[in-house]
């Protein structure tokens, strides 16, 4: 019984989830306030490789104003808390590129969690623009040129939602540079969008293979293991894992749900715990896992706690109505 109840907790966050995990981005932190659930998060991109520096990114709304954030050191950006809408990107303060512009529009049907779009913005030189020094990440320094041009193709490809030709593009740029590790990568990614997991488990033990000190793979592989219930194989992925990055939530996450549909109720809620103290607001479906737990032990004070705190993170859930009555009468039980 109660993995059944673990198993329909996580359904409707699994997506989301997966999602921030896959793409193991570590952005400038942009939080919006604007109240929505949504994000926008995105890699910039000049000559193919991503951006090795900061950029200034602004987020331009119709009503609302401007937020900006700054890449991290890797071309990474997000801006977080977006409510449905039309927004544009706007990157126009950088001297040696042209600017760019870029429109997302985010629906939000209601009853349905808040999504992460994620996206890149490539970068034109200017025809006067003097030395280019510093664009070229290190990790992509031995990828030829063509093999990056397909895998940045795969990208876009991705992003208007065409994952089977992002998994073709994928594959041509191993073909042109088989240790490609990212390449193999992002193809296991893609094939979890297409919900094809034993392809993404075999596309990510290849990206490990090549470099067996990459930590998105190991996390990635872990994801795809609970995702198909081999929770007994996950477990040592993602402490290894973890072992590489004990900062990782998302691994954290992963791991503490592993953990409770083995029975490991102990190790799971202190997993579970530091999902939530690592990745605070991006975690709280393992609120819902603790309640779980705690209503296993009898503890209803707790598990009453943990779905409250769901909730004031989620209050649009779509069985927000169910949990506030299970809250009474976990409440009204432990007076």
């Amino acid at each position: 019984m109660l993995m059944r109840k673990l198993t329909c907790v996580v359904a409707v966050a699994l997506c989301s989830a997966i999602s921030i995990a896959a793409q193991m981005i570590s952005p400038s932190a942009g939080d919006t306030g604007l109240g929505g659930d949504n994000s926008i998060t995105g890699t910039v991109i000049a000559a193919g490789q991503r951006v090795q520096r900061h950029v200034t990114v602004r987020l331009q709304t119709m009503t609302k104003g401007d937020r900006i954030v700054v890449t991290d050191d890797y071309g990474n950006f997000a801006f977080r808390n977006l409510p449905s809408g039309d927004y544009t990107l706007v990157i126009d303060k950088e001297k040696d590129f042209q600017p760019a512009t870029q429109a997302v529009t985010i629906i939000q049907p209601r009853g349905i969690p808040g999504q992460i779009y994620n996206i890149s913005m490539r970068l034109e030189w200017k025809a006067t623009a003097g030395p280019r020094p510093g664009v070229i990440n290190a990790e992509f320094a031995d990828v030829p040129e063509r093999a990056r041009t397909f895998y940045t193709t795969g990208l876009e490809e991705s992003k208007k939602g065409n994952y089977k030709e992002a998994v073709e593009q994928l594959k041509l740029a191993i073909a042109e540079y088989p240790s490609f590790m990212q390449a193999y990568n992002e193809m296991g990614v893609q094939y979890l969008k297409l919900n094809q997991l034993e392809d993404a488990d075999a596309a990510f033990q290849q990206a490990a293979k090549i470099n067996p000190d990459a930590i998105p793979p190991l996390v990635n592989r872990g994801i795809v293991n609970v995702m198909m219930k081999r929770y007994g194989e996950s477990v040592p992925i993602l402490r290894k894992a973890i072992a590489k990055d004990d900062q990782s939530a998302v691994a954290h996450y992963f791991l503490g749900q592993a953990m409770a549909n083995l029975g490991l109720f102990d190790d799971a809620e202190k997993e579970l715990q530091l999902s939530i103290k690592l990745g605070t607001d991006q975690m709280k479906e393992a609120h819902r896992l603790l309640a779980i737990i705690y209503t296993n032990r009898g503890n209803k004070r707790l598990a009453a706690d943990e779905l409250e705190a769901y909730l004031k993170l989620a209050p649009t859930a779509p069985d927000a109505e169910k949990l506030k009555e299970k809250i009474r009468e976990l409440r009204e039980s432990n007076p």
